[in-house]
């Protein structure tokens, strides 16, 4: 199962995220509110919400260590509030920086690496809340998160939003209540779903959620994750869009 979601993950990094294609809106604000939209399906079916984290990366056009370095100076001096961090190896350079604040903590991650004669750098820039996403937090991504977007890439990034959390129910219930009254919550339909041993996924297609990426057959943008925690009548949830972009 985890097979299948890095696969997809993978090849979405190396190209760059170029097969995502978006619908009619694509303001990075209206993006953002796709977080709002599976945490207003989690909560109406009673789910806890553990963390939350919105990420976005790009592939910079920088073939040379001073022009990264000179990319990165100017980052930073945008963002005087973050801690940074460089790591120098091998075959390139990692800079890191954190901020820590109110509504959690946003990191900015730039890495080049330099491959048969070729270098290959990127931008990631996250945000992670490790509790419930409360309204001044959704303030906070419209009114920060978004708009720090426009001063770190070059393009429009894709927005990944994922929710952890925790049911209060066995996994074979969920499955039969929970889940299938969360995916209508969203208005989504199932494309196709994988179980493994006390684990169980679902990819979908919302048209409430702005982006999506093709399958075999048709387009997708929602994954669900479940799984039986072995604490008793508890069920672990991820859900994430348009996909996953951690383990679970």
């Amino acid at each position: 199962m985890k097979r299948y979601f890095y696969i997809v993950l993978i090849f979405l990094l190396g190209f760059g995220f170029y097969v995502i294609h978006y619908g009619n809106n694509t303001t990075e604000a209206t993006s953002s509110l796709d977080i709002s939209k599976l945490e207003n399906a989690v909560n109406s079916v009673d789910g806890r919400i553990v963390d939350w984290s919105l990420y976005a990366r790009e592939n910079l056009n920088i073939s040379t260590d001073k022009g990264f370095a000179k990319f990165i100076k100017n980052i930073q001096s945008k963002f005087p509030d973050f801690k940074w961090q460089e790591k120098v190896k091998n075959d390139g350079t990692i800079v890191v920086g954190h901020f820590q604040h109110a509504h959690g903590e946003e990191t900015i991650k730039f890495e080049s690496t330099h491959t048969n004669g070729t270098t290959f750098s990127y931008v990631v820039y996250s945000i992670q809340g490790d509790k419930g996403l409360s309204t001044k937090d959704t303030k906070y991504i419209v009114d920060q998160y978004i708009p720090n977007i426009d001063k770190i890439f070059m393009n429009k990034p894709i927005i990944f939003s994922c929710i952890k959390g925790e049911i209060n129910d066995r996994l074979d219930k969920v499955l039969s209540g929970q889940a299938v009254e969360l995916l209508a919550e969203l208005d989504a339909k199932q494309i196709e779903s994988l179980e493994e041993k006390d684990f169980y996924s679902i990819s979908a297609y919302s048209e409430e959620i702005t982006q999506a990426i093709p399958t075999e057959t048709e387009d997708m943008n929602i994954q669900l994750g479940l799984r039986d925690n072995g604490l008793g009548a508890k069920t672990t949830f991820v859900i994430g869009t348009p996909i996953l972009t951690i383990e679970y």
